[in-house]
Formats: structure tokens, C-alpha cells, sequence
């Protein structure tokens, strides 16, 4: 394959716009929610001079399809992976990436080399403690300040003021990629209903099962919900470690990007 590849792949219901690019060992990259895969550019340009890079855009995102109706985001990557010519890899997912890349490795562990879930977004707790609830509570009142901001100023506002809050450490321009980003993916926000299907039973509860290694993530200027998560991940998975960097916020490809390079360059193989 080429060391450039932009193209689309059928899946049941729409199809998924993905980019390849680099030679080496396989990575492939899962954004956030509200993103697409621009946000990766700046980790390409050097990720790409050691590995082969996949990234790829989620439905009702970036390039790929709308969807209408319920489709599995397991086998979306599973699609994406196979169109690409990935046959094993490292996955690198980022908020709800971190979520679909420890749900593909439960459900394909022979399919992963290794997960890296940075600031992995898994929602609420099961059975939770009395910090995790205080820190969901945080979390619950930013959604709904969200909501209100949106109604009342629109898209562009309750974008910036999603981006401040989960990213207080960007730059400025990475400020400004992220909330052009959340603005071009607006059909997220205005969707009566996401259809996404996520593993079953979700992977939150599973972490006991996971048999691939796990690197993660985590920046003390995240929420203390996500922080929290981290936690419960790096103490329930089997074969889990937890890179803790005090100046990161929920991206650190741009809030600390040399600590990120780091902590994605250690989980290539050798």
C-alpha cells in the first residue's frame, strides 16, 4: 500500500471515510466524540515516520455516512480495519475513543496489539463511590449548562464553551481546531438519538476481561470524573498501566504533545 491512502468503505447502511499513512507497525487512531479525524493531523506528521497510521471518521462525522438507525461500532473498525489492510494493531483512543478501542480489543483481542486509552469516556459508574458520584454531579451540570447555552446562543457558543471546559490547557489554535471541529460535527448535538451500539454488556463493566495490554492516560486538568475512570481501568484490567502527567487536560496531543509523543512512542512494538 501506498504511504498515502484516502478512501471509503461500505458498511451496512453507509459507508466510512478513513486515511493511511506512513510504513511500519500498525496504529490506528479513534478521535472524540465530536470530532473527526483532523484532530489527528498534528499526531500524524510524526506518528506516520515510525508506524503506519490509519485514522478514521465515526459516523455522522467528518466525511463518513449519516446514520439513520442502529449500527455496531465494533464492527465499523472492524470495517475499516479490513479496508485498510490491518490486520493487527495498536489502537490509540482518545475520550470516547478510548471507550471503542477497549470494546473492539474485548470483542477481536486477536486483533490488538496493545490499547492506549487516553482519557478514556465511559459515561456513568457503575456502582459507584462517593467521589465518583461528586464528580459525575460536575459533570451532569456542565451537560446541562451545555444545553442551556446551546438553546439560547446556538452551536458556535456551546462549542467554545465545551472545548474551554474540557480542554483549559489547549493553545490557541488548537483551541480553535477543536471548536471548528465541534461545529462542522453539529449533527451529534442536534441528533434525537445516537445509534451507535457499543459492546453488550458495555465495556465499562468488563475491564476484568480484557486481554490485551493497556496503556493509559490521564491529565490532572481532565474532569475529575474521566481521572477517576482512569483509575478504575488501570486497577480492574488484568495487564494495565497509568501514564499520570500533571499539566494535561482531556487532549494532550495538543495540551502536552511531547508528553503524548512519549507515551504513544512506548507503545509501539519493538
Amino acid at each position: 500500500m501506498a504511504d498515502h491512502t484516502k478512501d471509503f468503505v461500505d458498511v451496512p447502511g453507509g459507508y466510512l471515510y478513513y486515511e493511511q499513512h506512513g510504513r511500519g507497525p500498525d496504529v490506528v487512531l479513534l478521535g472524540g466524540g465530536l470530532a473527526d479525524l483532523r484532530m489527528w493531523d498534528s499526531t500524524v506528521e510524526w506518528l506516520a515516520e515510525r508506524a503506519r497510521v490509519t485514522t478514521w471518521d465515526y459516523r455522522d462525522t467528518g466525511l463518513s455516512a449519516p446514520a439513520y438507525g442502529p449500527y455496531s461500532e465494533i464492527d465499523d473498525l472492524a470495517a475499516v480495519m479490513d479496508a485498510a489492510g490491518v490486520s493487527q494493531a495498536v489502537l490509540v483512543g482518545v475520550s470516547e475513543g478510548g471507550r471503542r478501542a477497549l470494546g473492539f480489543a474485548h470483542a477481536h483481542p486477536e486483533r490488538v496489539t496493545r490499547v492506549c486509552a487516553v482519557a478514556g469516556s465511559f459515561g456513568e459508574f457503575p456502582d459507584p463511590s462517593p467521589e465518583e458520584t461528586a464528580a459525575r454531579e460536575v459533570m451532569r451540570r456542565h451537560f446541562a449548562e451545555c444545553e442551556r447555552v446551546q438553546a439560547a446562543d446556538g452551536i458556535p457558543a456551546v462549542s467554545a464553551l465545551d472545548v474551554d471546559a474540557w480542554c483549559p490547557a489547549a493553545p490557541p489554535n488548537a483551541r480553535r481546531l477543536l471548536i471548528g471541529l465541534q461545529i462542522a460535527n453539529a449533527r451529534m448535538r442536534l441528533m434525537p438519538e445516537y445509534h451507535g451500539l457499543e459492546l453488550n454488556p458495555p465495556i465499562k463493566t468488563r475491564f476484568d476481561e480484557l486481554k490485551p495490554p493497556i496503556s493509559i492516560f490521564i491529565g490532572n486538568r481532565d474532569f475529575q470524573a474521566t481521572q477517576l475512570w482512569a483509575h478504575r481501568l488501570a486497577t480492574q484490567a488484568p495487564n494495565a498501566t497509568l501514564t499520570t502527567v500533571p499539566t494535561a487536560d482531556h487532549m494532550p496531543m495538543f495540551s502536552t504533545p511531547n508528553e503524548f509523543r512519549d507515551y504513544v512512542l512506548a507503545a509501539l512494538p519493538t
